[in-house]
């Protein structure tokens, strides 16, 4: 359903309002800041704004996603930043997908609204002062949400360990900060990553007592016009996530956690360490006894483009009707530019049918056979990958015709160098309407772009309880599940896998269940732009060169595939985390950067 967030107006557009007989009046540039805050849709706007520095697509990234900086997939624009990201283009003096500016930007709106919207001089209902005080409830739960949501951005990107090995935080903006104050730079410090972290946690908490459940029925101003705003049940993943992060081995002082090297990092006080995760353990299982959370809604083709009804699963998201996505990443030979380009690496990750990793022979899979053919290995992958990549011979949406991207084939390289570069491509997010981007007649497909899943409460839940506990099969004390029994659920609801063989074998062990838990992390959550971001919390390796498969037609009518290095990444250590603007850094000279950008 389109949604009141998905085409509203910004204070900036009102060329007038006449709802206030007091009020004469004006033309947009004649509206200053005491009539912003004099009428309620002018007031509204300025919190839209905060809204509307969401990207309503997942390719959000110059129209590229974030997983083409991963092991998850490559992109062909080579100018885009997330291909200098990978290629080691983050400076000290630049940072591709930096959002400092843009982060800070909406938190003054927030703030602004904050302390300018919810007065007694903007009525949002003027006959009934007990609806206008239910608004303006709402409306301050939607700003606390909004503002933990653009300080955690703030945070994933920028937040990591100093010189000193003391894990720091992102300034916090926690009131409207004017010119004058921002000429004073050396104000602004940062506080630890924990003290950012319960600031944070704190809006939330103030979110979710402040906040409807849902959007639902008639109402004009709670009803399901309103869908697409900040729920509980947002604010309540949203806290999940960043308290998963707060407990992650790369945002601890090194004298808790050491990086060593490239995918490699020493616990040096396991006490506070496991203690830590105990605590988040608890606290994201009490968001699991919330209304609405604790079962697990696997991800579907048709709940993310095509879509006719929206996912009960998510609680945060934003909606598009177009063709964007898809002339960005169809295939050239239907009209598309072959943007994104999933990776073998990505593919050898999903597990076989019957629960087993395919690089175990258990499988039925066997790469090292002179026999063995990259079809054998479609032919048995889990649910899960047809859901994220077309590969070759698979049926390209409803096309009825097969992909081939052998030499001289009509998705092949050959064909347009747009072609995808690993031989796979991108089936998650796009539409099945093959005939889409026709020049003849142009097609739309409503897509959502689920930003905020209950179903991640529950792999946050098991990753931390994994290593609370120390045993995967252990329920904590006034725990729901434990990790053990989430992840045999998402894997026979998401993938298909009914065989639990190989999930009892890897639970013997919290560090191999651990793997499994990122894994499964992983391929759920592939192209939603979690994948980056997981492996530097995890200090996983980033260097790792990224795979394709080149195909041959054979005179017989068959096909040889061949793996190569498609891309070889140059992440160095330090790109665990990400240097702080230098403008900011050279004005203030209080700022501390993060290791490796001194």
């Amino acid at each position: 359903m389109k949604h009141i967030l998905g085409s509203c107006v910004l204070a900036g557009l009102f060329l007038f309002c006449a709802c206030d007989d007091t009020l004469d009046t004006k033309v947009t540039w004649q509206i200053d800041d005491s009539d912003t805050w004099r009428v309620p849709e002018l007031a509204q706007g300025v919190l839209y704004k905060a809204y509307n520095g969401i990207a309503n697509r997942p390719d959000c990234f110059e129209d590229n996603f974030l997983d083409c900086a991963t092991d998850n997939a490559v992109t062909n624009a080579r100018s885009s930043s997330v291909y200098k990201v990978s290629m080691g283009g983050t400076t000290e003096f630049a940072n591709p997908i930096g959002n400092w500016t843009q982060a800070y930007n909406m938190l003054n709106y927030v703030n602004s609204f904050l302390e300018n919207g919810l007065t007694d001089q903007v009525l949002y209902n003027r006959p009934d002062p007990a609806i206008d005080k239910q608004i303006k409830l709402r409306l301050e739960g939607e700003s606390y949400f909004l503002r933990a949501w653009w300080h955690f951005e703030l945070l994933k990107m920028y937040g990591g360990k100093a010189k000193n090995g003391k894990a720091l935080g992102i300034p916090l903006a926690d009131h409207f900060i004017s010119q004058e104050e921002a000429a004073q730079n050396g104000e602004f410090l940062r506080p630890t990553y924990q003290a950012t972290v319960d600031f944070i946690v704190n809006d939330l908490n103030k979110a979710i007592e402040l906040l409807p459940s849902v959007y639902q029925g008639d109402d004009l101003e709670f009803g399901t016009t309103q869908i697409g705003r900040a729920t509980k049940s947002a604010a309540g993943v949203l806290k999940s996530r960043v308290l998963l992060y707060s407990a992650s081995p790369a945002m601890q002082d090194d004298d808790v956690t050491k990086i060593t090297g490239m995918g490699q990092y020493e616990i040096l006080n396991s006490i506070v360490y496991q203690a830590k995760w105990e605590a988040v353990a608890k606290e994201i299982n009490k968001i699991l006894s919330m209304d609405g959370f604790g079962v697990f809604v696997p991800i579907t083709a048709a709940g993310i483009a095509d879509a006719q009804t929206e996912s009960a699963d998510y609680a945060f998201r934003r909606y598009f009707n177009n063709n964007l996505l898809e002339g960005l990443n169809f295939p050239p030979f239907y009209y598309g530019s072959g943007r994104t380009a999933p990776s073998h690496n990505l593919v050898k990750a999903f597990y076989a049918k019957n629960g087993y990793p395919v690089t175990d022979t258990r499988s039925g899979i066997n790469m090292a056979d002179p026999n063995f053919s990259m079809m054998q290995l479609y032919a048995v992958l889990d649910n899960r990958f047809a859901l994220n990549v077309y590969y070759h011979s698979s049926t390209f949406g409803d096309s009825g015709q097969a992909l081939d991207m052998s030499e001289g084939g009509k998705d092949s390289p050959s064909f347009s160098e747009n072609a995808t570069r690993t031989g796979y491509y991108l089936a998650k997010f796009v539409s099945k309407k093959s005939a889409m981007l026709n020049p003849i007649q142009t097609l739309n497909s409503v897509h959502y772009n689920p930003l905020l899943r209950k179903s991640e409460v529950l792999f946050n839940f098991a990753e931390a309880a994994n290593e609370a506990w120390g045993n995967p099969q252990v329920t904590g004390d006034g725990c729901l599940y434990s990790a053990y029994e989430i992840m045999k659920n998402v894997r026979s609801q998401a993938g298909g896998i009914t065989f639990d063989s190989y999930l009892d074998e890897v639970a013997q062990s919290k560090d191999s269940f651990r793997k499994l838990i990122q894994n499964e992390r992983r391929l759920e959550f592939a192209f939603e732009s979690h994948r980056y971001f997981d492996m530097r919390r995890w200090v996983l390796p980033l260097n790792e060169d990224v795979t394709g498969v080149a195909v041959t037609r054979n005179e017989d009518g068959t096909f040889s595939f061949k793996e190569q290095v498609v891309e070889k990444r140059k992440y160095e250590v330090k790109n665990y985390f990400a240097p702080l603007p230098y403008s900011e850094l050279a004005k203030n000279k209080n700022l501390v950067n993060n290791q490796g950008w001194e």
